[in-house]
């Protein structure tokens, strides 16, 4: 699995940046680039408040930037995006 850091460009005038509600839970969304590769990943914040949902995201954001995350590679068990834990998050 090789280690993707965070390729996004933020709208400072959109307090909304790569955030979605939907049915009520708020989601985000962000690209890793890796080994000349980029993943899309779209990832539940698992929250119905916006203010939260906000500093989950910027949160989230300022570790990927920091300590990236490890892409699985496709089809494989572990397909499934390997998620910073929310709970550490929600700190």
């Amino acid at each position: 699995m090789p280690h993707g850091f965070l390729s996004v460009r933020i709208d400072a005038t959109n307090e909304l940046h790569h955030l979605w509600c939907n049915n009520g839970t708020w989601w985000v969304h962000y690209t890793l680039n890796f080994d000349f590769r980029t993943r899309r990943v779209r990832r539940s914040l698992e929250t119905r408040t916006l203010a939260e949902a906000i500093r989950k995201r910027d949160t989230l954001f300022e570790r990927l930037a920091s300590e990236g995350e490890w892409v699985p590679d496709r089809g494989s068990e572990d397909d499934m995006p390997t998620l910073l834990p929310l709970l550490m998050i929600a700190a």
